[in-house]
């Protein structure tokens, strides 16, 4: 099994910031992937995939099972089976080339099939649960799975898999056929509308914060006056206020310092406790 020692947090990571990993493994099938949870048992470990939605401390002092070779894609009609560790924008974009619609909106998130399923990831009023199936995991005794849509429990930002130790190994998704230059135009367009109102010239790991009913964050920070606001390296961005932007050399710890600040400015001012959207492994 592949595995390095001391790497840097910024090569696993779409915030690029400062520090390093005690170690990080690389399962290259489901064998060698229950050897590792098996070795790490009673011990700080996660599951990660491109880190798009991660703040990782400048010293984790646990070990990440990368799940990069987990890379399967199967075409059957409009069902396709996908690896956890498949890129999601990839599989939007190969969709879209067959005449297969539905992951239009998916075609900009920055992460991988399983971080997607994991987190329920979306955009533009639509969530990868829309057009998730079923999903094969290992659960917490080691034993493979099947598990349909109905028992993933996918609500807004949340799945089972926030709440459960399950690892997802691969996913089956439903999709409907459409006209291939119709879709391939809708993923351009929704590229195009997230490099305009998204800073995607710096590292970050997207929304830090999830929307709340009857309010858009990003709305409340940007009227808060925090954009372009800096803790080390670490910035509110001035291009989308729900966004924290790594400037140069930001820690984990900037990071966390300024969602804090955030929340109890909006606390103060809106009487609203913002929930942060990314994780946080210390």
């Amino acid at each position: 099994m592949e595995k390095i020692n001391n790497a840097l947090v910024k090569d696993y990571t779409t915030y690029k910031l400062d520090g390093y990993i005690k170690e990080i493994v690389f399962p290259l099938n489901i064998e060698e992937l229950k050897e590792a949870l098996e070795s790490l048992k009673g011990k700080k470990y996660k599951i990660i995939g491109n880190g798009s939605n991660l703040i990782l401390s400048e010293s984790y002092d646990g070990t990440l099972i990368n799940l990069k070779h987990f890379n399967n894609i199967e075409f059957n009609g409009n069902m396709v089976k996908v690896g956890a560790g498949y890129s999601l924008p990839k599989f939007a974009i190969e969709s879209a080339n067959k005449g297969l619609s539905g992951l239009v909106f998916a075609s900009g998130i920055p992460g991988t099939i399983g971080g997607a399923i994991y987190m329920n990831a979306g955009a533009y009023g639509k969530e990868i649960s829309d057009v998730l199936r079923s999903v094969t995991i290992l659960d917490d005794e080691l034993n493979i799975r099947v598990l349909n849509k109905e028992e993933l429990s996918s609500s807004y930002r949340d799945s089972i898999f926030k709440h459960k130790n399950y690892v997802c190994l691969e996913a089956l998704f439903e999709l409907e056929y459409d006209d291939k230059d119709k879709i391939l135009k809708e993923i351009k367009s929704i590229i195009e509308t997230r490099k305009q109102k998204q800073p995607l010239e710096y590292p970050s790991a997207g929304s830090v914060f999830k929307n709340g009913e009857g309010y858009s964050a990003g709305r409340l920070i940007e009227k808060a006056g925090l954009k372009g606001m800096r803790v080390g390296d670490a910035e509110v961005s001035l291009k989308h206020a729900n966004f924290i932007v790594n400037r140069g050399s930001a820690k984990a710890s900037d990071v966390i310092k300024l969602i804090d600040i955030i929340k109890k400015k909006i606390k103060e001012e809106d009487n609203i406790d913002l929930i942060t959207e990314q994780e946080i492994l210390k």
